[in-house]
């Protein structure tokens, strides 16, 4: 019977320390910053460019689908061209997502990022810190006169001051943060 007990005794302290472990492990890798390349991409100004912007903005590209806010999700769906404010939540199985403020605004927005810094995130899922962005964008491989014509676009759009909530990431969440989630970047020579 003693012997029973040490073993049980013994066995959940090593269930104690892996389970420390493991929750040290994950907390210290949730702010760590990756290395990607800024893409050489400059906005334009060229009514075409902005024309092909908008046109894949609210368009193929589906920013309107995630950046809208919840309260103009029926004018989306109506074709409706939205100011792409940010803060539509997504309740998912690791946690609360809520969509960034797209706007140019310079507080709550964009409008402090460089076009090269866009572009990263866009084609290989770094934010302007260097983390790691749940890359819900299918831009890796886009050209780079539609990355262009996207943040030409953006560009142009009104500052909307919305200071969107973070995301809230569960344990899961905070798992697949801390493991799971890398830049990606094209899978072909762009």
């Amino acid at each position: 019977m003693k012997r029973v007990v040490a073993i049980l005794k013994w066995t959940g302290i090593a269930l104690v320390l892996l389970v420390a472990g493991l929750v040290i492990v994950v907390q210290s890798r949730q702010h760590i910053t990756f290395n990607a390349p800024y893409p050489e991409l400059k906005a334009s100004t060229d009514s075409q460019v902005l024309q092909r912007g908008e046109y894949l903005v609210y368009g193929p590209a589906h920013c309107a689908d995630c950046h809208a806010p919840n309260d103009q999700w029926a004018a989306v769906q109506k074709g409706e061209k939205v100011p792409l404010s940010g803060g539509r939540l997504f309740v998912l199985p690791i946690g609360k997502l809520y969509s960034p403020n797209l706007c140019s605004d310079k507080e709550t927005g964009i409008g402090n990022y460089t076009d090269a810094q866009l572009a990263r995130a866009l084609r290989y899922g770094v934010g302007h810190d260097g983390r790691a962005l749940f890359n819900f964008m299918p831009f890796a491989n886009a050209s780079d006169a539609d990355l262009t014509a996207i943040i030409s676009y953006l560009r142009t759009m009104p500052p909307v001051k919305n200071q969107v909530k973070p995301s809230e990431l569960n344990p899961m969440g905070k798992v697949v943060k801390a493991f799971v989630i890398r830049p990606v970047g094209p899978s072909e020579e762009i």
